[in-house]
């Protein structure tokens, strides 16, 4: 009996043993990384292995089993064990966990001592857009970090502040950091599928080392690497969408019959109102009858069956029931497109030997925008190879990328000439076509249109038959689709960025690394206008302007690094020295008379008009030092100090020194805290430092002075005799402007669930870049000087919650948002006017100081101002005139939002996921000059919006003013315009499924996904319809390109 049971027994372990089997495979991060040390565990045992040096493991288990993958700072993934022998794991880094090392300035620092506000974007964020410009994608990610889209135009840069305005008369824009080196190039050239993190430094404590360019913060871009001892990696990704308008544009009429009723109304109270000032008053029915007779008179067409005079009843003011409508041309059907076509394909390939590592991709993108004839196309590639212990102390490495990307614009894209396609459609009345037509309204053919039909130049018009039609009463002789379809507006682009990095291990463990960096970006511009395209171009017989553009930047760096842990006790020390040279050559020649082939080519012009022809430098160099001290693993010091030079400033001004101090505290890792078990981890650190900004524009533009101690001048000719007229008064005194900034941060981790920042920031610009204005007597307008100091501050607030994370499901909710308070502390003398600011001592730079609206008279619908009496009480007023020169006043509203932020979720259910990311904007008025100006008709027919609000005989008590093209002060420059700024975006929703790996594993692919991604999916709220706070740093509204959504599907496929 003893021997059966032995027998049984040992035919049951044998069993047992037969059904597990030997697992290996390697753990990597996302850019092929090994993680060594990554715990790999049958879940519900304490059975498990840690991965070696290079990240692989070996393991028995059963099939079924679960084998859970951890490691500190990743994503916890669980994978039930199948057939295959070999579970390779790429591992994620999780958003709500704090990453052990961060990529900082000229360096990484380890998270518990960096004493400065740092938020970081991985990968996975920026891949899932499809904006070709990487930084547009940043919207609402991270708090005191806002995007302003500024144009929809594809590639086009955003605007970007972090912390509010640093400067006032300077630039205001972050430096760009590309894989430590500053980057100056288009932003457009990096391939957002290349970018592996991207880093928002955000105080002086963080961005001090970079000196004379960090002060309006700093966005430090990483891109991906290849990984040692690791088989090539390959990753395909292919998408393809369609493009359409984001927002909608305002509430215009839209057709013939309402544009008619709408006009016979304007008309009527407008006849009304003038017959009764004059002194001959109407009815209010002659006066519908007097616009009824003379209706098609003032518009110019008729594009119904029935007389002119008949067109609208005048008892009624609505469309003769017995009209039929002729034809009905639609601008935004001819200008605007709804599905233009996006599509992009990237490939990478990675990996590495025992002591190489490399990266390699190239991709393709065409991006159609929704207006015609817009696009942006880009090809770029990218190499990066580094080399460890070459003769055991040295490292080499190097990239290199290059990029050609192509754009066609909308011509005049912003400004309010007639050819701009957005300022058109929104002006014009939907009464006059797109194409002309003949005396039975049958189209006229053409073969210079790409529709065949003849554009409608809205002139006057003589039929055969006898007959006429009246000139347009709007953009006579002018058509933006003429303009665009007989116009190039393009540019072309080469961009060369190349690195070399050699790295040398000295004794006592300090390194010496020296970087070079060479970018050379090579800018072709075409604006050709075919005869016919507009007034201008056909009275010159086409015109034609060549141009281009040669920018270099050469980039050195020398870096001694020490590291060292002694006991208790570590050092962190860095110091640097750099150089950075940047040339700029531009040589641009116009001509007109188009002879020959119609063709961009100067030989095909007769007529010279003009040429430009310049070169500048700009030079700056600094000497850098960090020490970072460490105790116990819970008090960290790190001090920062830079002494830089710009070629800005003489000679005798140019030295600056820019220095931070800042220290860190681990909370968690005291012992009275240990008992907190919902405390898994706290930092509180503080920092104090300066940089220096030496970015000023010439007045009134956004184009850099870069010897703004010296006068300036503009070298011409008349008669062949060379002229020389001054262009720009120099400062041989003015220097850097100093930014003071002041930081407190707390970083916790709750419940194991939920990571939670939160900070206060306080920064303060002294010495100003100013245009300091002078007396007319001068000659000139103003003066670079230093003076002024201006104050930003606010809170910021970031939270991530895992709210459910379980074998096949996980939620994780994140929220941000950061206030801003702008304030003025220091001023030459006691108020300045800029525009509809007035900048005094405590108040915005950006407060509103104009005329103050007061109504509607309801007696007859007349514009209402406040103005101030002499005895200085506030009155009444209809005279526009008075209230300006003696109405003015401040209006406690700012072009500076109070609040802005965004939130999101991202949900993983099985192979299935999930994201969504909002972004928000609270508080703050911008002037919708768009808007306004639409309801204030001048001489020309234009379209209304919102007519119902205003002032008619039948609507006495209507919040907006009579619309009156006889009269001029009806909706003149007032806080009438002011807007609110506030909005709320969807700006993100991406979904997709991850199919098994083991299923494709016998295929060599790790994974597949596909997904769809929507951009800029909603904008679900904005204080107007047609207002988009989205577009501007001030919300002032313009004919710029508006906000485009994208709408893509796509496949990646991972192979090894």
């Amino acid at each position: 009996m003893k021997k059966l049971l032995l027998v049984t027994l040992s035919m049951l372990l044998s069993v047992a043993g037969w059904s597990q089997k030997t697992i290996t495979g390697g753990v990597n991060d996302s850019s092929g990384v090994p993680l060594p040390g990554a715990a790999v565990v049958i879940d519900g045992t304490s059975n498990g292995v840690v991965t070696d040096f290079d990240g692989n493991y070996i393991i028995r288990a059963n099939e079924g089993d679960i084998l859970v993958f951890s490691y500190i700072g990743f994503e916890t993934q669980k994978i039930t064990v199948g057939n295959s022998d070999t579970i390779d794991i790429v591992m994620q880094q999780n958003a709500a966990e704090l990453q052990e090392v961060v990529v900082t300035a000229y360096g990484t620092q380890k998270r518990e001592s960096i004493a400065g506000a740092v938020s970081i974007i991985k990968s996975d964020q920026i891949e899932n857009s499809t904006f070709s410009n990487p930084v547009k994608s940043l919207e609402g990610l991270v708090s005191g970090l806002r995007v302003i889209q500024s144009s929809g135009q594809p590639g086009s840069d955003p605007i970007v502040r972090i912390r509010g305005f640093g400067s006032i008369n300077a630039d205001n824009s972050p430096l760009i950091v590309l894989d430590g080196v500053p980057y100056s190039g288009s932003l457009n050239a990096i391939n957002p599928q290349d970018i592996e993190s991207t880093s928002v430094l955000k105080d002086a404590n963080s961005t001090s080392l970079y000196g004379n360019k960090a002060s309006n913060g700093v966005l430090l871009i990483t891109t991906k690497k290849g990984a040692k001892n690791k088989d090539p990696q390959i990753s395909i990704d292919s998408r393809y969408g369609i493009t359409q308008r984001g927002a909608l544009d305002y509430n215009v009429t839209k057709t013939p019959a309402e544009y008619y009723e709408t006009y016979h109304s304007i008309l009527s109270n407008s006849e009304f109102y003038r017959s009764n000032s004059n002194g001959t008053p109407l009815t209010i029915g002659e006066a519908r009858q007097f616009a009824s007779n003379n209706l098609i008179d003032r518009l110019g067409y008729n594009l119904y069956d029935v007389a002119d005079t008949n067109l609208v009843d005048p008892t009624t003011g609505k469309l003769n029931p017995a009209a039929n409508l002729l034809v009905n041309d639609r601008w935004e059907d001819a200008l605007f497109r709804d599905n233009a076509n996006f599509s992009s394909t990237n490939v990478n390939i990675s990996g590495g030997a025992e002591k190489v590592d490399y990266y390699f991709s190239i991709g393709t993108e065409e991006n159609n925008g929704y207006t015609v004839q817009s696009n942006f196309g880009r090809q770029s590639a990218r190499l990066k190879v580094n080399a460890t212990e070459i003769a055991d102390v040295i490292s080499l490495g190097g990239d290199v990328s290059y990029s050609k990307s192509s754009s066609q614009f909308v011509p005049l894209d912003g400004g309010t000439s007639y050819n701009n396609a957005f300022q058109w459609t929104r002006n014009i009345a939907p009464i006059y076509p797109v194409y002309q037509y003949d005396e039975n309204w049958n189209p006229i053919l053409s073969n210079i249109s790409n529709s065949g039909f003849a554009y409608d130049m809205g002139s006057f018009q003589s039929f055969p038959n006898g007959t006429t039609r009246g000139a347009r009463n709007y953009g006579q002789g002018e058509h933006p689709l003429a303009h665009i379809e007989q116009s190039e507006v393009t540019n072309e682009t080469d961009n060369f960025n190349t690195a070399l990095r050699a790295k040398i291990d000295l004794p006592f463990g300090i390194k010496f690394e020296y970087i070079l960096n060479y970018l050379t970006e090579i800018d072709k511009e075409t604006y050709f206008n075919k005869p016919g395209s507009s007034v201008g171009a056909t009275s010159l017989n086409g015109t034609l302007e060549n141009g281009r553009n040669n920018f270099s930047v050469l980039t050195n760096q020398q870096l001694l690094t020490w590291n060292k842990e002694y006991n208790r006790h570590s050092y962190d020390v860095l110091l640097g020295h750099e150089t950075y040279v940047e040339k700029f050559t531009t040589l641009s020649l116009y001509k007109t008379n188009i002879i020959g082939t119609l063709s961009p080519i100067l030989d095909n012009t007769a007529v010279y008009n003009s040429a430009s022809n310049y070169n500048t430098k700009y030079t700056t160099e600094g000497y850098f030092s960090r020490f970072i001290y460490g105790f116990d693993n819970k008090y960290y010091v790190n001090l920062t100090g830079r002494y830089d030079a710009s070629s800005v400033f003489h000679p005798d001004e140019r030295w600056g020194a820019f220095w931070s101090a800042g220290a860190s505290w681990i909370m968690t890792n005291e012992k009275f805290f240990s008992d907190l078990k919902f405390l898994n981890y706290a930092k509180l650190a503080s920092n104090y430092g300066t940089s220096g900004n030496d970015r000023i524009f010439y007045p009134g533009t956004g184009t850099r002075n870069l010897v703004a101690y010296e006068n300036q001048y503009v070298i011409d000719e008349n008669n062949g005799a060379l002229t020389q007229s001054l262009l720009s008064l120099g400062g041989r005194e003015i220097t850097w402007e100093k930014s003071s900034s002041f930081g407190v941060n707390l970083e916790m981790r709750l419940f194991n669930s939920v990571n939670l920042g939160l900070g206060y920031y306080s920064r303060t610009s002294n010495d100003l870049l100013f245009d300091k204005p002078l007396q007319p007597s001068t000659g000139q307008n103003s003066r670079p000087e230093n003076f002024g100091s201006m104050k930003n501050s606010g809170v910021e607030a970031e939270i991530a919650w895992t709210a459910v994370e379980k074998e096949k499901l996980k939620i994780v909710l994140n929220a941000n948002l950061s206030t801003l308070k702008n304030e003025i502390t220091e001023l030459p003398r006691d108020s300045i006017q800029v525009g509809n600011f007035r900048r005094v001592v405590g108040r915005s730079a950006y407060d509103y100081f104009m005329v103050e609206s007061a109504g509607v008279n309801p007696e007859n619908g007349n514009a209402v101002y406040l103005t101030t009496d002499s005895n200085g009480e506030r009155v009444e007023t209809e005279d526009y005139s008075e209230a300006v020169t003696n109405g003015r006043v401040f209006l406690d509203k700012a072009a500076v939002p109070k609040v802005n932020g965004g939130f999101g979720l991202n949900i993983q259910f099985g192979g299935f996921d999930l994201g969504a990311q909002f972004a928000y904007q609270i508080g703050g008025y911008g002037l919708d000059n768009v808007y306004f100006g639409l309801l204030g008709l001048g001489t020309e027919i234009e379209n209304v919006p919102d007519y119902s609000q205003t002032w008619t005989i039948n609507n006495p008590t209507a919040s907006l003013p009579r619309v009156d093209p006889l009269v001029v002060d009806q909706y003149r420059n007032s806080d009438l315009r002011l807007t609110s700024l506030g909005y709320l975006s969807l700006a993100n929703v991406n979904f997709g499924y991850t199919f098994d790996n083991e299923i494709l594993d016998k295929y060599n692919i790790t994974g597949i996904r596909l997904y769809g991604i929507i951009n800029n999916a909603a904008l679900l709220y904005t204080a107007r319809q047609g207002y988009d706070p989205r577009l501007n740093s001030l919300g002032a509204s313009s004919g710029e390109y508006g906000a485009n959504r994208t709408l893509a599907v796509g496949v990646n496929i991972k192979l090894r």
